[in-house]
């Protein structure tokens, strides 16, 4: 495919174009960083993506419409698609910012998940915006004509955005938590995990590797499998036991331990709440059945 990507380094401004894309999700169209001189102005007609500003010192404002946004340091502002905007440097304390200007089927829905949109196009960042700032000096670092760096600099933005969200997932703490996914695929996430991990793992383990809180975690388990993550988890082992029982000669000592239970009287008393037999007598239990099978 035929690329054509420009790298800029002047005093003050730096940007990198890169035209072509490899992916519609998320893909970078340029990124730079500026040290506005005094009442610097900037003129966006109709933007044709989305660019995202971190204030990293000074202030500005952002006009859209007849609305006027006071900028300061650690402040991010975004110059919705479509829609034209103007933007300029304070005369006694302009700005300096750094920017990702990127587009992609995905894009909005990021914004959004990080709180910027056309109705609100500013936040201030609870980090600082110089953490963000090695970012895009790799990006821009990434000048060579190659498709890994092409992948890089994605990663990158990807980064970015995740950070984005992920700070104003933070914000909502005071709020009734709101999760990103369904009900369906947290279950499944964490019936993958449990099959995975079940020897040692506690329900708390389930909900801190899925992202979610504990209580949440047992009542969409009830809601879907008619079960608690921790009676389920105790069923998922003790079939696994079961199994090994009948098609093993392990021990039982062996079998406890393996699912995680390190005292075997303790194993033994669980096995029979649920099965209704002791491990050694459901273990005979099967043979005799099965040779009985056999023999007919």
């Amino acid at each position: 495919m035929d690329k054509q990507t420009t790298y800029n380094n002047v005093a003050g401004f730096r940007c990198l174009r890169n035209i072509q894309r490899q992916t519609n999700d998320l893909y970078l169209v340029h990124c730079g960083i500026q040290k506005c001189p005094p009442g610097y102005t900037y003129d966006h007609k109709i933007p044709n993506e989305y660019h995202l500003h971190f204030v990293l010192q000074g202030t500005g404002a952002l006009i859209i419409g007849d609305k006027k946004y006071d900028l300061k340091t650690d402040d991010i502002f975004l110059i919705p698609k479509g829609v034209p905007i103007r933007y300029h440097a304070n005369y006694e304390n302009p700005w300096e910012y750094m920017w990702i200007t990127f587009d992609g089927e995905m894009a909005k829905a990021y914004l959004s998940y990080a709180g910027l949109s056309e109705e609100t196009p500013t936040i201030h960042s609870q980090i600082p915006s110089q953490v963000y700032l090695p970012l895009i000096q790799k990006i821009l670092d990434l000048n060579q004509l190659t498709f890994f760096n092409e992948i890089r600099r994605v990663g990158y933005l990807y980064e970015i955005l995740s950070s984005l969200i992920e700070m104003q997932s933070s914000l909502k703490t005071n709020r009734k938590k709101q999760y990103d996914y369904s009900i369906d695929t947290y279950v499944d996430y964490a019936l993958q995990y449990i099959k995975l991990h079940y020897e040692h793992i506690t329900v708390q383990d389930i909900a801190d590797y899925i992202g979610i809180n504990r209580s949440y975690l047992t009542s969409i388990f009830k809601k879907q499998l008619n079960v608690s993550p921790k009676e389920y988890l105790m069923r998922f082992k003790l079939n696994i036991a079961a199994k090994q029982l009948t098609d093993t000669t392990m021990s039982i000592q062996e079998i406890a331990t393996g699912i995680g239970y390190d005292n075997p009287l303790t194993f033994s008393k669980i096995f029979k709440q649920e099965y209704g037999n002791s491990p050694r007598h459901y273990r005979e239990e099967k043979r005799d059945e099965t040779h009985s099978i056999h023999a007919d």
